[in-house]
């Protein structure tokens, strides 16, 4: 059996959303797919960080663990790590009040608070162009398994689309949401979205996961960040992260969410749980046994 020890790079831009700069679009190939093969996309956000990982893992599940081949699609901005924090802010991000925002204090500014509120009209643009751009140059994309991963604040982007427009997409990992986010308000999205689910003809399956370690406090920060210890330990403790992420996993299922999936990773603090999650989560997605 032959196939290539990296994961295929295809890369081409796409204007901003907001009218201002550009996207840069990652597309991985499997290294095998068999003729007439339709492939489902996994779409990452977050791709400066997360499209690595997940074509690699893309690649070595589907050609040594006989799993099916599937094509991966990140979108990142290519810029420094603290432009980054705030660009993903402001894209990620529903509206959050001021008052929400000030609270946040160092924290808030580190990752651009300030610019937030985007998370629709980057939605549109994942569901309404980029997916039809993907469509158009890879025919042999599956039009009807597409699967949105999200982590941190990515993931409470992939909890709002999921809210929002549950019909855009065929399964939505939500790994480790920051659910905290303007108090918890996109809570306040499920009546709503309640009626939006039981109005599809298809639902979509949703996998929920967290670290399992994510709430216990810090012990030291990065430095340059401009936060101290104590402002990382309170915000930790504000978050809820592994209480949260179960309470909205249930809140889901209350809904009607029929094939869903909620596991805490017992050894994985919030950084080191993104790979156990996008596999977990694609398995999950591909109905693999997961």
């Amino acid at each position: 059996m032959q196939f290539s020890v990296r994961a295929s790079l295809e890369q081409f831009t796409l204007p901003h959303p907001g009218g201002e700069g550009l996207l840069k679009i990652s597309v991985a190939a499997p290294a095998m797919a068999p003729p007439d093969t339709k492939l489902p996309v996994l779409y990452v956000v977050d791709g400066d960080f997360l499209f690595g990982m997940a074509a690699e893992i893309a690649r070595a599940l589907s050609s040594v663990a006989a799993f099916p081949p599937f094509m991966v699609v990140g979108i990142g901005y290519e810029a420094t790590y603290l432009d980054f924090l705030k660009l993903r802010t402001a894209d990620l991000s529903p509206p959050i009040s001021a008052e929400a925002a000030a609270a946040m204090g160092s924290v808030g500014a580190m990752i651009g608070s300030d610019r937030n509120g985007g998370a629709d009209a980057f939605l549109a643009f994942l569901a309404d162009t980029l997916k039809p751009e993907i469509a158009a140059r890879y025919p042999q994309t599956d039009g009807d398994e597409h699967i949105l991963f999200g982590h941190s604040l990515g993931g409470l982007f992939a909890a709002h689309a999921l809210l929002t427009r549950p019909d855009a997409f065929s399964n939505f990992i939500v790994s480790s949401p920051s659910l905290w986010w303007d108090g918890f308000s996109i809570l306040q999205k499920l009546p709503a979205f309640k009626e939006r689910l039981a109005a599809l003809p298809k639902q979509p399956r949703v996998f929920v996961d967290v670290g399992g370690k994510e709430q216990d406090p810090p012990t030291s920060v990065p430095p340059g960040l401009g936060v101290t210890l104590e402002e990382a330990q309170a915000q930790i403790r504000a978050a809820r992260m592994v209480e949260a992420a179960k309470e909205f996993a249930d809140a889901l299922r209350e809904a009607g969410v029929a094939d869903l999936r909620h596991i805490a990773f017992a050894e994985e603090d919030h950084t080191s749980v993104a790979p156990s999650a996008m596999i977990h989560g694609v398995r999950f997605a591909l109905r693999q046994g997961a």
